[in-house]
């Protein structure tokens, strides 16, 4: 028989079609082998116990609109194990609780046991600390303004700063009572750099503080201002008078004359600062004077925008005598409170253009700026 009526043959087709149905056969079968395989591994890895630990913030249940409590941790660490795919979904939604209830405890200190809550009972939890201690007080609530404070020391030198401002005007402390009666202020504290010459605007955490600047533990709303410090080229000059006056009671029955060879002061900073200022008014301390004195005190304006006086000291004489009509008055005692001014005449020491902080120094020594004027003046003590 020739080759050629071998593969016509109907045993050579039977032949060929079963070697390809085994080939099928042994292909699928190896597909499904490899399938189940691999079902096997996922399932062995979802099945395998991990670990995971998660930070939580402590959900407490308690009277609110009565109660507040403090010291309770922002967060907690949370370890959780359990098999990988359960462990994996918490860990990723975080849709579990770290929970502890209040209720019933009365205003005090306690410790109190934190539990997770909302977890598959297959993952077993364990928080750190177990126990927090916290304080339940009676809940206080009041508004308070905003204070921008800075250290002026870090602005460089021929610079000064404006007005600092804050987009919060007031702002609401919900805290212990008894913390909301010790709120000095609430403070915006803002960290500049050294040197800084540019303005300084951003978000500033804001703190409350009692009358020694501690913090309070208590809650502010909104927790954040935008505050802004202008800060501007301080290289504008103005020359003002300068007047002295009563920087507090001096010693019952005695009248105080004051007198200084500066008539005048040149002042340093901002076109803004400068142009609201008119004169300088500069206290003399009275305490414990008695008698005639000389003092060199240090002139230094507390004026925003301001940053330099001149000169930096003056010279001035204070002129004790006793005051007639205080020792003519039968039973009764006085203080006497002298201010010296160009014209004569009493000014309080409270007016709105008084600016600079004196620092009163001893001295024997008389000299004031050159080819000014002596200002003196005196007042008689009250009845």
């Amino acid at each position: 028989m020739k080759i050629s009526q071998i593969f016509r043959s109907k045993i050579m087709y039977s032949l060929i079609a079963l070697l390809l149905t085994v080939f099928l056969f042994v292909y699928v079968n190896s597909e499904h082998l490899s399938g189940n395989e691999d079902q096997s591994q996922i399932s062995t890895s979802l099945m395998k116990n991990t670990r995971a630990t998660i930070k939580k913030e402590p959900n407490l249940s308690y009277n609110n609109d009565k109660y507040y409590v403090s010291g309770v941790p922002q967060n907690v660490k949370v370890s959780l194990i359990g098999p990988s795919g359960l462990v994996k979904a918490a860990e990723n939604t975080g849709n579990f609780q770290v929970v502890a209830d209040l209720n019933g405890l009365k205003p005090g200190t306690h410790t109190i046991n934190l539990k997770t809550s909302g977890l598959s009972s297959e993952i077993s939890a364990r928080t750190d600390p177990e126990k927090i201690k916290v304080k339940i007080s009676k809940k206080g609530q009041a508004s308070f303004p905003v204070q921008v404070r800075y250290d002026s020391n870090k602005i460089a030198k021929e610079y000064a700063a404006g007005v600092a401002n804050s987009n919060r005007q007031s702002v609401k402390v919900t805290g212990a009572r008894t913390d909301i009666k010790k709120i000095e202020s609430v403070v915006a504290d803002v960290n500049l750099s050294d040197n800084v010459k540019k303005s300084v605007s951003r978000n500033v955490l804001l703190r409350a503080i009692d009358e020694n600047g501690k913090q309070l533990d208590v809650t502010i709303s909104p927790e954040t201002a935008r505050v802004n410090v202008p800060i501007y080229l301080a290289s504008s000059h103005k020359k003002v008078p300068l007047r002295l006056v009563s920087g507090g009671q001096g010693v019952d029955g005695k009248k105080y004359d004051f007198s200084t060879d500066t008539k005048y002061v040149t002042l340093t900073g901002t076109k803004d600062a400068l142009k609201k200022i008119d004169e300088l008014k500069v206290p003399v301390s009275l305490a414990g004077v008695d008698a005639d004195e000389d003092r060199t005190i240090s002139l230094v304006s507390d004026r925003s925008g301001i940053t330099a006086v001149s000169p930096e000291t003056i010279q001035v004489h204070i002129d004790v005598k006793s005051d007639a009509k205080s020792s003519s008055s039968s039973g009764s005692s006085s203080t006497s409170e002298t201010t010296s001014s160009s014209d004569s005449r009493y000014e309080p020491s409270n007016s709105s253009s008084s600016d600079a902080v004196s620092s009163d120094k001893g001295s024997s020594e008389g000299s004031g700026e050159s080819g000014s004027s002596s200002s003196s003046s005196s007042t008689s003590s009250p009845e």
